[in-house]
């Protein structure tokens, strides 16, 4: 090699670029990708019934069935769908959050659309429960709008901050329930069902 290298660069750059790793490594080096858990999903059921899922495909459903929304080693979220006249609706959702310890109990959560509310969700474990508005909703100037035409109730899931982002939110209107849900590979990884798979995308259909 010439001992007496040019500084201008070459007309004709390298089509084989080195594999030598660079003397002078850049200084501000680019942000890495974030950590699988990390990253935060979410997936939404709504009246009539539309689905979007972990990966944010959209589908519809209108039909009157029993179906798994979620299901890991953690929880399981079912929900229930019933016609109405001229379209479908969810018509309860109930959430277990599976004993992780021998000698523990299953905590439930469950709600029929405008009507009484069953839970023994405790706090003690992953999950603790409210029934406050969202922050953003009770900040707003139709808060009082909200709390009168809609009912609120979300199961956090791990301790503040971390169940500030992961978490079950039901919502519960003349219309009927909504399910909103929001969270971390920590506590929805591999899970399936009617949200979709969290680790591959998509869902699985009858064909």
């Amino acid at each position: 090699p010439s001992q007496s290298p040019s500084d201008a660069p070459s007309l004709k750059p390298s089509l084989e670029p080195s594999h030598v790793l660079s003397l002078n490594p850049s200084q501000s080096p680019s942000d890495a990708p974030p950590s699988p858990s990390s990253v935060i999903k979410s997936c939404s059921i709504n009246p009539d019934p539309h689905y979007v899922t972990w990966d944010n495909s959209y589908y519809d459903y209108q039909g009157g069935c029993d179906q798994i929304a979620i299901d890991n080693d953690l929880m399981q979220v079912q929900i229930r769908t019933r016609p109405r006249k001229w379209y479908s609706t969810i018509t309860q959702v109930a959430v277990k959050i599976k004993a992780q310890q021998p000698g523990d109990l299953d905590e439930i959560f469950h709600i029929k659309l405008e009507e009484s509310v069953t839970n023994s969700i405790t706090g003690n474990g992953i999950a603790h429960y409210s029934d406050d508005l969202p922050p953003k909703l009770a900040k707003s100037k139709y808060a009082k709008s909200y709390a009168k035409w809609f009912k609120f109730h979300t199961i956090h899931l791990g301790s503040p901050p971390e169940g500030k982002n992961s978490y079950i939110r039901i919502v519960d209107s003349q219309q009927g329930i909504s399910l909103q849900v929001n969270g971390r590979a920590e506590f929805f990884e591999n899970s399936r069902g009617m949200c979709g798979s969290w680790s591959t995308g998509g869902v699985r259909f009858q064909n």
